[in-house]
């Protein structure tokens, strides 16, 4: 099912909340620094972000169609083995549809 992410305080006008869950909160972690020559052959290109946002939606219950009030916080790390930025998302799982 899709579901619709907002950072918005306010929906769209023609928007409607048929039903809120609880909060839901997701922290990866992606690498920022430049990897080797061989560990990036062994580990592809991917996107590490998108693996985060797709966690965050995955957290939600099944039935929720959009995730309201969404906020994003970041902080990095650095380690003999490279840089890391911590990404936690938080938000509000909820039911919406459209006004009739």
């Amino acid at each position: 099912m899709k579901k619709y992410i907002f950072t918005t305080e306010n929906l769209p006008e023609n928007i409607i909340v048929k039903e809120l869950f609880g909060m839901v909160q997701t922290t990866g972690i992606v690498e920022i620094s430049k990897k080797g020559f061989i560990r990036g052959l062994i580990e592809g290109k991917k996107n590490e972000y998108q693996k985060v946002i797709n966690a965050f939606v995955n957290n939600c219950p099944n039935e929720a169609n959009a995730i309201l009030g969404v906020q994003i916080s970041t902080s990095s790390q650095q380690f003999n083995n490279g840089t890391f930025i911590y990404v936690t998302y938080i938000g509000t799982p909820a039911i919406i549809e459209e006004k009739p």
